[in-house]
């Protein structure tokens, strides 16, 4: 069965920056950045081995952005060097043999959930390699998320029971879930009150957003009061976390993995180490993987192991929030007034 990596490059890609600020003050730390990536790819190898690598970056231009100016307003603006360097990562990792996407008005989330979809319709494997916690939506009996921790070299694997440990919900509906909770780190409020324990029971009993607010009577006063003030952020919130639609992607004409081409890359960017370490993940075959440690009794995060995942939303909003699951619509099926 094929398997590819997905990745995130602006994710990799700002990490591997702030990192070789250590290892060089002055001069240019664009090679470093492009090293330390490719020495990423190496890392996660051993959840591997993998057929392809899928590299998304963002599209400079933003539509989420132009269309919601809040959404991630509170975050400081990237630094010009950092620009350059996530430039120059582009051209050398597709000189590497990696498949480079990007789409007009599109970030790098957008495109690997259109990644995922992708291999799921060809059935093969796709791991997602980024930090981004919103990627959880994608997760899936093809798709596991591999999120760096504090060392890069830890790296946490999310399968589908795995996410219904921590969280208490089926990853499809992890998109209505941070939704109703929002994300500060994107300047997303949700509905104020409503935090992830309250969020995950409330999606556990009533299966979907539109099922939360068909039941609102029913619900605690305080419960009920929260969800109504917040309804609009919450709509919102559904519209800007779930995936962009049709977002093209041909993933049949990604490369096989050539670690001469990387080899050669990195070479002539006087990177022998990564270019080592990368062929030595590939072409050695990786050691068992640990087994993960158990995880401990979600009190805090308010998950529900046991919780049932058979209440599939059949509305607008569910719809948009399980979008990440599904191949991609006609852009004008996702054209609505209200979504619940």
């Amino acid at each position: 069965m094929t398997r590819l990596l997905a990745v995130d490059g602006n994710s990799l890609g700002h990490r591997a920056w702030h990192s070789s600020r250590d290892a060089t003050e002055e001069g240019d730390r664009r090679p470093l950045t492009t090293g330390s990536v490719v020495s990423m790819l190496a890392t996660a190898w051993r959840y591997g081995p993998y057929d392809g690598v899928v590299v998304g970056f963002d599209h400079p231009t933003n539509r989420r952005k132009l269309e919601y100016p809040e959404y991630k307003a509170t975050r400081p603006p990237t630094p010009e060097p950092l620009r350059d360097a996530l430039r120059r990562l582009r051209t050398d990792l597709d000189a590497c043999g990696f498949a480079v996407m990007e789409h007009d008005g599109a970030e790098a989330d957008d495109v690997l959930a259109a990644v995922a979809d992708a291999c799921e319709h060809r059935a093969w494997t796709c791991d997602v390699l980024s930090s981004d916690r919103d990627l959880t939506a994608l997760v899936s009996d093809t798709t596991r998320l591999l999120r760096p921790r504090a060392r890069f070299a830890d790296l946490e694997v999310e399968d589908v029971q795995a996410v219904q440990q921590r969280y208490g919900i089926a990853p499809e509906h992890y998109t209505e879930f941070a939704a109703l909770r929002g994300d500060p780190s994107d300047g997303l409020a949700g509905a104020s009150g409503i935090g992830p324990k309250t969020a995950s029971r409330l999606l556990q009993d009533h299966g979907s957003i539109s099922g939360i607010y068909a039941a609102l009577h029913d619900l605690p006063p305080k419960v009920e009061a929260a969800l109504r003030a917040g309804r609009e952020a919450v709509e919102r919130n559904l519209l800007l976390m779930a995936p962009l639609p049709a977002v093209p992607v041909d993933i049949d004409q990604v490369p096989a993995v050539d670690p001469d081409r990387v080899d050669a890359t990195l070479g002539s960017l006087e990177l022998p180490g990564a270019a080592r370490r990368f062929r030595r993940s590939v072409l050695q075959p990786p050691p068992p993987m640990p087994e993960p440690p158990a995880e401990p009794p979600p009190d805090h995060e308010g998950a529900h192991p046991q919780a049932a995942s058979s209440n599939e939303p059949s509305d607008e909003a569910s719809r948009i929030a399980t979008r990440a699951r599904r191949l991609p619509p006609d852009p004008a099926d996702v054209v609505q007034d209200a979504l619940f």
